[in-house]
């Protein structure tokens, strides 16, 4: 009971935190081991939790099970430590009772995640992955004479500002792998079973995640992606897609550009070129999302403002009150995440923790302290109320920021009509580009797509 509430708990935490969506239909059923890429710490395995659809027991470093907060935590969720040769050089030997307590766990039908790039980062690409899971995965089923059914099943975790609350990010479940598979190799050459197995596991996750050279080349290919879709009426240009529909496109565009640069690198930099123009164009209209449309309509523009001005207004109430209530423990936590100064990744980890703190146990202080003063029913009423009118006051300050950023746009792009008339010609121009990338590559031989790939 105590690791189903944790897991909910820390799972909604998650949720609320960021605008998180899904791909695919979460953990297979069965022995599963969960191989993950690891951009946001101890956030990732929040992602699964909430995502997968069933209980996935997390692998973590050593360390965070002494963490005062991490640790109990990690332990009731069934979390199993991983000794780390630059945490605790002299205690490596211990990995191997974490090994048989994972095949334990997979003989038993649950599921584990793992992430084998064996470290958390903030690198566009992904870091070279440690035979770990490889290992796991092939002793297990080997301990069960190859009648285990065990499957390693690849999940891509993405996020567009990680560190910010209310960013967008997605978890995408990708076909399991049958370890079964590999039966005859493991008993021909163990290591070379090990390898194979490590090498597709990379090549899945390679396909459900977005990888990039530099991260000026993800920015490069997020903002193609924006214009390709709103030109081909994929999405509308004001329109702010979630990721689950984008990440497909931009990773096809991901490994056409990645092609273009090793192939025909002067192309790739007139095409850079091209696109940073337009950037610099539509960020002088004030866009931070999104597009700008060739023309606006009086009449939409009408519609649009009294629609979102009426729902504006019609939240405000309860969002006014929700700001007020909740502002005390949303200060604490974003002073003291900037005083600690955690690393890139490590930021949404230490707002999530401090904030799963904080925010409670406001909530409990100001409940008591009403129900001790002015009355029980008070007191719980407050209780239940709160976090309604903070869910509310987070749904109109997300519409408020987009409001303000479309009349922005609205405004600048009606004095600048010629800055209009040129991001049209940038775009087709663009659009064109692009198309005539994707059929020149588009009967490139598989074997040489894995390669520039990889």
């Amino acid at each position: 009971m105590l690791s189903w509430l944790i897991t909910k708990l820390v799972g909604q935490a998650v949720a609320v935190f960021y605008d998180l969506e899904r791909i695919g239909a979460g953990v297979a059923s069965g022995p599963v081991l969960v191989a993950a890429n690891h951009p946001n710490a101890l956030v990732d395995p929040l992602v699964i939790f909430h995502t997968g659809g069933r209980k996935v027991r997390p692998l973590a470093k050593a360390p965070l099970f002494g963490h005062f907060i991490v640790g109990p935590a990690l332990k009731a969720l069934g979390g199993l430590p991983v000794y780390r040769k630059e945490d605790y050089p002299d205690q490596m030997h211990m990995n191997a009772r974490t090994f048989d307590a994972v095949i334990d766990a997979l003989r038993s039908g649950e599921a584990v995640q793992i992430y084998p790039e064996g470290k958390s980062h903030s690198e566009p690409s992904m870091a070279p992955l440690r035979t770990g899971a490889a290992r796991i995965a092939l002793l297990a089923e080997d301990r069960a004479d190859w009648s285990l059914g065990l499957r390693v099943q690849p999940v891509g975790l993405t996020y567009e500002r990680k560190p910010f609350f209310r960013s967008r990010a997605v978890a995408a479940y990708g076909e399991p792998i049958s370890v079964a598979d590999y039966r005859d190799r493991y008993r021909d050459d163990g290591r070379n079973a090990v390898r194979t197995l490590t090498d597709d596991i990379r090549q899945a996750l390679l396909e459900v995640t977005l990888q990039f050279e530099t991260n000026e080349d993800r920015d490069l290919v997020g903002l193609a992606e924006r214009i390709w879709a709103r030109e081909k009426g994929e999405a509308q240009p004001r329109e702010r897609q979630g990721l689950s529909k984008r990440i497909p496109r931009m990773r096809a565009f991901a490994r056409a550009y990645a092609r273009l640069r090793s192939e025909d690198p002067e192309r790739a930099d007139r095409l850079r070129s091209v696109v940073r123009r337009y950037q610099r164009t539509v960020t002088v209209l004030g866009v931070r999302e999104g597009d700008v449309p060739s023309r606006y309509r009086p009449s939409r523009v009408v519609v649009y403002a009294l629609g979102q001005l009426a729902m504006l207004l019609f939240v405000l109430p309860a969002a006014i009150v929700g700001i007020l209530f909740w502002a005390a423990p949303y200060h604490v936590t974003r002073y003291v995440t900037m005083r600690i100064r955690p690393k890139h990744n490590e930021i949404a980890t230490y707002k999530l923790t401090l904030g799963l703190l904080t925010f409670p146990a406001w909530l409990g202080l100001v409940s008591a302290s009403i129900s001790f003063f002015v009355g029980l029913d008070i007191g719980w009423l407050v209780a239940r109320g709160a976090p309604i009118v903070g869910l509310a006051a987070i749904m109109w300050r997300a519409k408020e920021e987009e409001v303000r950023e479309d009349a922005r746009v609205f405004f600048r792009a009606g004095r600048r009509h010629k800055t209009l008339d040129r991001l049209y010609i940038l775009r087709k121009d663009l659009v064109r580009e692009f198309e005539e990338v994707a059929k020149r590559w588009s009967d490139l031989d598989p074997t040489e797509i894995k390669t520039v790939e990889s």
